[in-house]
């Protein structure tokens, strides 16, 4: 008796998946710090300098700064600079809002909020700075809600940007460019 043709496929797709697990090569996306001293595990991150008028940006921005580190999977986040092997400092120079578009009323709709960073990675006993940029520039996109109050709009919009912006001042660290 001849095998039903469906079954005929299970020996071939049992061996494309072997012959393309065995030759995969192993690229992972996110980069994990592999250029950092394997020494360095624990990483504190300073309190941010806030050279704006922006109120509480500089807590938003620290607390986005550790929840990166906390989602790493090669360090881990110090509580006080005795515990880290390095630390983070940043500086937020200036946080921006323009108008991207009105309303019929000539009233903003939406708002495009741009922060600039200055950012290092530094390890706490020989002083070495591992990465620095004196420009890290990040951008959030927001609708303004047809209230005439656009701060919580705006707070949400820095919450997003301050997240969005240590996720790639840190990506970036971690990648040494």
């Amino acid at each position: 008796m001849k095998p039903p043709k469906a079954l005929s496929f299970i020996p071939i797709g049992l061996l494309s998946f072997a012959c393309f697990w065995l030759m995969s090569c192993g690229y992972g996306f996110a980069p994990q710090g592999e250029h950092i001293d394997q020494r360095i595990v624990n990483i504190y991150v300073a309190p941010v300098v806030n050279k704006t008028s922006e109120a509480e940006a500089e807590n938003i921005l620290r607390t986005a700064f550790i929840d990166q580190i906390l989602q790493s999977n090669r360090f881990k986040s110090a509580s006080s600079p005795e515990q880290a092997d390095a630390i983070i400092k940043a500086s937020i120079i200036s946080i921006t809002t323009g108008v991207l578009s009105y309303r019929n009323n000539i009233l903003a709709a939406e708002e495009r909020m741009t922060i600039t960073l200055e950012a290092s990675l530094r390890e706490k006993d020989s002083g070495k700075i591992i990465w620095s940029s004196p420009n890290v520039v990040g951008t959030a996109d927001y609708r303004l809600q047809d209230n005439v109050n656009p701060k919580p709009a705006r707070q949400q919009a820095l919450a997003k940007l301050a997240k969005d912006t240590a996720e790639n001042t840190f990506n970036l660290m971690m990648s040494d460019f």
